[in-house]
């Protein structure tokens, strides 16, 4: 590593610390300013507000960087070439005899080695705390009572429950319906309550009846239960921290690509998993593709002026980060299109741009 390499990379970390420290903090400051009312609403103190407004965005924070990872490489990069063309910097090198790219190298280095933080921070950190994340602003204690419609767990069962209360892991009005391959019921069971047990990964259930064998009579109806029997207990995957992440309409986001693999073979309907698994294969690309987009703009020997450059790396950049925000959000069931295809949308269109943006530096 040259004097000049490290040079510029201490220029871009130093750059990458400040975008980050700047950008994640300007996200809770406007997140808390339109949802402090609820907070105070939650917590009858002051202390308690404090508490919880420091819970919350202290986890929360993990999810911003994964949203805003891309941008803050991109802007690192941006300010640092910024720097040094309003310095003249960029002269001095290239009249060392050191071309344009040999500059964008390091940064383009840097910037793929931050992207493997994202990587870390999405597959082991998030799916780790993604029932906190999974909170409201107005229940930052996660002791909000809910009810559960119809989940399904591995046995093909629905689970259902009248109120779910996390803090205690505790169910009432419990009604599991049990059904065969095909989808048809066969078994009910009902419960007064429901309580998990985490050493044996079994739901304790209280007042339970099962009623077994269900028949069907010539039109396909329900006849009755052939016999019913009384329950103790019943064994399922939807773990109390499943069904706190359930309560999340981007829940699927939370997930590592391990979790997205097992649920696309419990559900039916996988359109949405198959989405989020491949934006969760192109977001580091895309994260790339924006940094090479970007860096273009300020690696010119018409020395254009900074406001220039970064005004035309944001109409560019910004048009790709919409994009791919639209895209990874896009209800793939309603288009009825392949639920691959938004994820890699982006690239598709903006690769060639780069490219383009790219052959356009005169070395």
């Amino acid at each position: 590593m040259k004097r000049v390499d490290r040079y510029i990379l201490r220029a871009f970390l130093t750059n990458y610390v400040i975008a980050l420290s700047v950008m994640i903090g300007l996200y809770v400051v406007l997140d808390l300013f339109v949802n402090l009312d609820e907070f105070t609403k939650a917590a009858p103190t002051a202390t308690q507000t404090l508490r919880n407004i420091i819970s919350f965005y202290g986890w929360n924070m993990f999810m911003y960087f994964g949203q805003l990872a891309g941008v803050i490489v991109l802007v690192a990069g941006c300010f640092t070439l910024g720097r040094f063309l309003r310095t003249n910097e960029l002269t001095a090198i290239l009249a060392s005899g050191t071309s344009f790219f040999r500059v964008a190298t390091p940064l383009l280095l840097a910037g793929i080695g931050l992207n493997g933080l994202w990587l870390l921070n999405q597959e082991l950190v998030i799916p780790r705390i993604a029932d906190k994340l999974a909170r409201r602003h107005d229940d930052a204690e996660g002791r909000r009572t809910y009810a559960i419609w119809f989940l399904r767990d591995r046995g093909n069962a629905l689970l259902s429950a009248s109120k779910f209360d996390p803090h205690t892991s505790l169910m009432e009005n419990v009604m599991i319906v049990k059904r065969d391959a095909a989808g048809r019921m066969t078994d009910v069971i009902r419960a007064d309550r429901a309580r998990w047990d985490t050493e044996r990964g079994v739901w304790h259930l209280e007042l339970a009846k099962q009623a077994v064998g269900l028949g069907r009579d010539s039109t396909g109806g329900v006849e009755g239960p052939v016999a019913a029997t009384m329950l103790t207990e019943y064994a399922s995957d939807l773990t109390p921290y499943e069904l706190k992440l359930r309560q999340a309409s981007q829940w699927t986001s939370f997930l590592s690509l391990r979790d997205l693999t097992r649920l696309q073979q419990r559900y039916a309907s996988t359109q949405e998993f198959i989405k989020v698994k491949h934006a969760r294969l192109t977001t580091p690309f895309i994260n790339v593709l924006m940094l090479l987009l970007g860096i273009p703009f300020f690696l010119n020997r018409e020395r254009p002026t900074v406001i220039m450059a970064g005004g035309r790396c944001l109409l560019v950049c910004g048009a790709c980060f919409v994009l791919t925000f639209i895209c990874q959000n896009v209800d793939v069931a309603k288009l009825a299109i392949n639920p691959a295809l938004p994820p890699w949308l982006p690239l598709l269109i903006f690769a060639p741009v780069m490219v383009l943006l790219v052959d356009s530096i005169k070395t």
